[in-house]
């Protein structure tokens, strides 16, 4: 069974990508304010490259001078907080308007990165994913909130990051991480994909479209119309890898 996301407990999903009128996150942002939790707010628009990814966050999120503009700083600035509320409360970062990352290239990394940064801090793990007693405990999460896009059609370049497992369920995905040597890594198995989604590329390949939109319902359990999300991502992704010369294997 798929767990429900939350933005007050200190469990995965990590990440979720679902859109702006989502009931569940007006009620989690409501319910993490009322305990005096912190929900900021980024704007999709402005990332367009890891470099304004990292401005953003340094400037909405206060960032301390010495952040170092990388994906190593962006996880130690989150894990170790000192933005608003000093470490001391909870936090939802809400990227709104975030459809225009589906075409970012960064974006398996970037879910990683976050997610790295959630696990750390919701299961107080030091840089080397090892309990540190003297770190507080702090639930944070990500949502990334689409306007128009659906969230399925993120799922095939979610699942490309590090350690990344995906889950699609009521309308939403959902990330995690997978490492079963490390304090709360959730298996890479049912409910949860670990990517890349590649199981359908040989439908895929050979024009086999239904075949593959079977596939990805089945394997993801997701609907239909999900599963075509999923299917023209990953299509688009075969596509630009052929294009620079791919000429066997799965690819990536």
């Amino acid at each position: 069974m798929t767990p429900r996301p939350t933005l007050t407990e200190h469990r995965s999903p990590w990440v979720v990508f679902t859109s702006p009128a989502d009931p569940w996150q007006t009620s989690e942002t409501t319910a993490l304010a009322e305990r005096n939790g912190l929900v900021l707010r980024l704007d999709g628009r402005e990332m367009r490259d890891p470099a304004s990814v990292f401005r953003s966050f340094a400037r909405e999120l206060s960032f301390p001078g010495h952040f170092g503009h990388n994906w190593d700083a962006l996880v130690d600035c989150l894990q170790d907080w000192h933005g608003p509320g000093h470490g001391k409360q909870d936090l939802a970062v809400l990227i709104e308007h975030a459809d225009g990352l589906l075409e970012a290239e960064f974006l398996g990394l970037f879910v990683s990165v976050l997610a790295q940064a959630a696990w750390n801090s919701n299961l107080r793990l030091d840089g080397d994913g090892e309990l540190d007693e003297w770190r507080p405990r702090i639930a944070q999460h990500f949502v990334f909130l689409l306007d128009h896009t659906s969230p399925a059609a993120f799922a095939e370049k979610a699942a490309r990051g590090t350690d990344v497992a995906v889950a699609l369920s009521d309308g939403r995905l959902l990330t995690t991480l997978t490492d079963a040597g490390r304090p709360g890594g959730d298996p890479a198995s049912a409910p949860w994909t670990a990517g890349p989604l590649s199981f359908a590329d040989t439908e895929i390949l050979n024009g086999m479209t239904i075949k593959a939109i079977t596939v990805f319902r089945d394997h993801l359990g997701c609907s239909i119309h999900e599963a075509m999300d999923v299917l023209r991502s990953r299509s688009a992704h075969l596509n630009r890898t052929h294009r620079n010369g791919w000429t066997g294997g799965a690819p990536r």
